[in-house]
């Protein structure tokens, strides 16, 4: 590799040009608010654990940070968002009083925590 010692020895940076519009993402913008509906999951849809005569029994779950969703069944208390790791199943949504687990789904029936 040699270094251009004059200007008439460099050479031309290569013009940027960006793609057609078609072969670019469409994206729109949503002019409502998405509508969620929260749905009480089975603990061992989403957990792997064992069912006691004392209740459902699972390994440690660290969730990632509270959500702006409330546990329908505990007043003011914000559910838990928990991803998929190790012996967790599914993502879900996790009330830390009750011990609830929830799924937020749209009007269609979708899950916004699944892909």
């Amino acid at each position: 590799m040699t270094i251009a010692s004059s200007h008439s020895e460099a050479r031309p940076s290569p013009v940027f040009t960006p793609p057609p519009p078609s072969a670019e993402k469409q994206y729109y913008e949503r002019s409502t608010p998405l509508t969620l509906s929260l749905i009480e999951l089975n603990p061992q849809d989403v957990v792997e654990g064992l069912m006691t005569e004392k209740g459902f029994v699972a390994a440690e779950v660290t969730p990632v940070g509270p959500m702006r969703e409330a546990c329908p069944h505990c007043s003011g208390v914000a559910l838990q968002l928990v991803l998929r790791h190790r012996h967790v199943k599914r993502s879900h949504l996790f009330c830390r009083v009750c011990t609830r687990c929830y799924d937020a789904v749209t009007e269609n029936g979708h899950s916004v925590l699944m892909l």
